[in-house]
């Protein structure tokens, strides 16, 4: 539904409501008293946001006063994982509750019709039914606003549960986060420009206008709940800020510095803004102490050309270290969570789907759902998780296939369980063997010390954990003639 139209509806809907009799307000109001109203849920979804470039999270460069504010209202999960290493996977993964391999997403982009099951436009599997559609059922109303790139034409967030689309383009990323948010190259001008805003004025900042759409939605709500996908396309590139910020990171600097690229900082400063808008308009509105406010990244950071530095964490986006997968994750539920609090429990992705279905009061069949709800570590900081292993398979997209194949493009799969992590990396055409690596989480967090070789046996049981899990869920299998023969080297 277009957005102008829904507020539009909204309008009706609250003065028809006010139209009615005094004993019918009188019913309302009874229900109301002895009917706690389930919760507003707002999920702020950040782009390609790397574990350490908040201020909470250690970063030595970025300004993030919001955030900082927030994570001292809120339970910080410090070994939260995405999904996937990459955008498209993670975010099918969110929006089904379900591992991406088993929708068959172990790619960032079509790669011989194995990398997603959708036969036109390489998306999510209409088959599914996204956390839209079944917080909807739930009596939500479901706003989509930015970044999309798990469906193209009627696989729209629209048509895939959502009330409200707001500036979902079919591509990776905006074309420009300045006015008129479109590419100047021809072949990505059309994908990449941003609906919805066609009203903005040059020296508009895309962040800025999401937030703004944020903002005038919340403002339109009645008393009826809603679930707002608050999905940024930063900090994703082109990287981009405006120039006031950007020259002030220049001063501020460092030469010691890790994360040394002032337009980024500029970037996560815009974001952080943006999620400042977003709290104010819910104080305003009256509606804060009855919302759920969830933070986190669809992936690790990206390092290439300088972009990040996820430290202590080893590499970034795209890899199957802990930089490409470990996130921040904010979680504020009013009168329930405890401010300023800290878990070390491991929640993952598809974590999110069951768990909000459990903060809006729903009692669903999730049999095929593979997220666990961890609202129960919510409500007691001393709960904990069952313990699970935790799987990730990553094959290298065509659209991304360059010779010299970056290290973070490789072919892998990737489980932890308890302390311990298994990287295989698959054959390649370019010589690249296949091999293992093992890692002791507790001990070496920054993956620096292969144990492979000194304990085979650790290798070879998790190695079959591995392939147990690929045959359960029916994940695509590797087959590098296959999807990369052809290829000339």
């Amino acid at each position: 539904m277009n957005g102008r139209i829904f507020y539009f509806t909204l309008l009706i809907a609250v003065c028809f409501g006010s139209c009615k009799n005094t004993a019918s307000k009188e019913t309302v109001l009874h229900e109301e008293k002895h009917s706690p109203r389930q919760p507003n849920i707002v999920f702020i979804f950040a782009d390609d946001l790397g574990f350490a470039d908040l201020g909470f999270t250690g970063s030595d460069t970025h300004l993030t006063p919001n955030l900082d504010k927030l994570a001292k209202e809120s339970v910080y999960f410090d070994r939260a994982y995405s999904s996937h290493p990459t955008c498209a996977p993670s975010r099918m993964s969110i929006m089904t509750g379900k591992y991406p391999a088993r929708l068959g997403a172990v790619s960032h982009g079509k790669l011989g019709g194995v990398a997603h099951p959708g036969p036109n436009d390489n998306g999510l599997p209409m088959t599914e039914t996204t956390i839209g559609e079944a917080l909807k059922k739930e009596g939500y109303t479901t706003a989509h606003i930015g970044k999309w790139h798990i469906g193209k034409g009627e696989n729209n967030p629209g048509t895939r549960g959502f009330d409200v689309d707001i500036a979902s383009n079919e591509f990776c990323c905006p074309g420009s986060y300045m006015y008129p948010f479109e590419s100047n190259n021809e072949k990505q001008r059309v994908a990449s420009k941003i609906p919805d805003l066609e009203d903005r004025k040059p020296g508009d900042f895309l962040t800025d206008a999401l937030a703004e759409e944020a903002v005038k939605f919340i403002h339109s709500t009645d008393e009826k709940p809603f679930f707002l996908n608050m999905s940024f396309y930063a900090v994703h590139t082109p990287i981009t800020a405006i120039p006031e910020k950007v020259e002030k990171y220049k001063r501020l600097i460092g030469p010691d510095a890790r994360q040394k690229n002032p337009t980024y900082a500029g970037l996560v400063e815009h974001l952080d803004d943006a999620v400042g808008a977003i709290l104010k308009a819910l104080e305003e509105k009256g509606i804060i102490d009855n919302t759920i406010i969830v933070f986190t990244s669809d992936n690790g950071g990206e390092i290439l050309h300088g972009i990040t530095d996820n430290f202590p964490l080893r590499d970034g986006k795209g890899s199957s270290y802990e930089g490409g997968t470990r996130v921040p994750l904010l979680v504020k539920w009013p009168g329930v969570t405890q401010a300023n609090t800290v878990s070390h429990e491991r929640i993952i992705g598809f974590d999110y789907y069951p768990t909000f279905l459990s903060m809006a009061g729903a009692n669903p069949d999730l049999h095929d759902i593979d997220g666990r709800d961890f609202s129960p570590l919510l409500k007691n900081p001393k709960e904990k998780l069952e313990e699970r292993d935790l799987h990730w398979l990553k094959y290298l997209s065509l659209i991304h296939y360059r010779i010299p194949i970056a290290d973070n493009k490789r072919c892998f799969e990737t489980i932890v369980s308890g302390d311990w992590k298994l990287h295989e990396y698959f054959q390649m055409p370019d010589g690249y063997k296949q091999h293992f690596e093992l890692y002791n989480l507790k001990d070496d967090p920054s993956e620096k010390n292969n144990l492979a070789n000194k304990f085979p046996e650790k290798v070879q049981e998790l190695k079959l954990k591995m392939e147990s899990w690929k045959k359960d869920i029916g994940a695509p299998v590797y087959d590098m003639e296959k999807f990369y023969g052809h290829i000339k080297i």
